[in-house]
């Protein structure tokens, strides 16, 4: 399930055959490496195009030095050995909410749990591979925000509901891209980027909702929010949204792409990726991702509201960073967000049932934002080592 972490690229272009830089003349039969040049910025066929730094080795033809293969093996044990730091914090908290309330492990509260954490995983999902190039996403709760409201406003005008949130979907892919056009073709931070849109988006929900919630009364619709076979419709959701974002980060081109976009974005510009559609395309995908949020939280609620976001910005992105993507991009796994995902379900959870107050759970959540930074600064300077 875990990922091998990139290595570190060099820039290097395209266009020029890459000698060694001291002379070697091969023994006992053994062939000379042979320099791939791609052409028109696309790999050729015969190269089977490692994940991260190495699409660009491989797309530029360049060797890597027996000192980047040294610090490849070394970020890949760092990778396993936090992957499995993560499963053994989840276990700790497990058990320790386990067994301070009677009421956690019962299939009622876990059904509970896995619905309103598979909210934040389906955000999670697409917010790491955002990170994973380097740019970061935290207008997600504007674009629930947005999402809900659009969908009480047209229901209210007498608009189909399913027809209404398809409207919204349209509108929340529309600011995901607004946030990647600002971030790529103005060369603006993503965070200041996402932080204007996610004032002005709230703003504007808050404005057209007029602070007020519309109750929705179709049950087709709220059936969305409902359960399948006893399991919550959000579990599949975010399963299915899991499993392709696994699967595009560890067996697809794009995915490799996406690594070598974040690990140096010069190198990959100049091995002919296209790093911009890239990261437009993955602002666009988080903020779907969030607009299909709104639609379920939505639907379970039963009601249009402006506040539904609230609570998942700081989560989402503590979610992301604690799973073991950094922030400078190029490095993380898919599942690391998943384990952060379910130890941050735990302790909401657990929290709620111990009756703690909502300022006690966001000062906790602060806290292990923070811890999860310094983690991954501790992990790059051990890397570097």
């Amino acid at each position: 399930m875990g990922d091998v972490t990139p290595p570190h690229t060099s820039a290097a272009s395209p266009t020029q055959t890459t000698t060694p830089t001291e002379a070697v003349t091969p023994s006992q039969g053994t062939p000379p490496a042979q320099s791939v040049t791609p052409s028109h910025g696309t790999a050729p066929s015969s190269v089977t195009l490692p994940r991260g730094a190495g699409a660009v080795r491989a797309l530029t033809g360049l060797q890597r030095s027996p000192a980047e293969s040294t610090m490849s093996v070394h970020r890949a044990l760092i990778s396993r050995l936090r992957g499995a730091g993560l499963v053994l914090i989840f276990c700790v908290v497990f058990v320790i909410m386990w067994s301070k309330s009677p009421f956690f492990f019962t299939t009622a509260n876990l059904v509970t749990a896995l619905s309103v954490v598979s909210i934040l995983g389906m955000m999670a999902v697409a917010e790491t591979l955002l990170v994973f190039t380097g740019e970061i996403d935290i207008s997600i709760g504007s674009v629930m925000a947005m999402t809900s409201v659009l969908i009480g406003l047209l229901s209210v005008a007498g608009l189909n509901i399913w027809l209404a949130s398809a409207i919204a979907l349209i509108a929340a892919a529309l600011i995901g891209l607004l946030n990647g056009l600002i971030t790529v073709k103005l060369n603006i931070y993503s965070l200041i980027t996402t932080l204007g849109t996610y004032s002005i988006f709230l703003g504007i929900a808050y404005a057209f909702s007029n602070y007020s919630t519309v109750s929705l009364h179709n049950e087709g619709f709220k059936a969305l929010g409902g359960s399948v076979i006893g399991i919550p419709v959000p579990v599949f959701v975010f399963v299915i949204l899991w499993l392709l974002g696994a699967f595009i980060a560890r067996f697809t081109a794009l995915g490799r792409y996406i690594y070598a976009t974040g690990d140096n974005r010069d190198a990959a510009l100049r091995a002919g990726i296209p790093q911009g559609r890239i990261r437009i395309g993955l602002f666009v995908a988080t903020s779907l991702s969030a607009g299909v949020a709104g639609v379920i939280v939505t639907a379970q609620l039963g009601a249009a509201a402006p506040q539904i976001g609230d609570s998942y910005l700081l989560s989402v992105v503590t979610a992301v960073i604690l799973g073991g993507a950094s922030l400078t991009g190029g490095r993380g796994t898919m599942f690391g967000t998943l384990v952060a995902v379910a130890i941050l379900g735990v302790l909401q959870n657990g929290f709620a049932l111990l009756q703690f107050s909502t300022s006690l759970q966001n000062t906790a959540l602060g806290i292990l934002l923070i811890f999860a930074v310094l983690t991954d600064q501790l992990v790059r300077k051990l890397e570097r080592a």
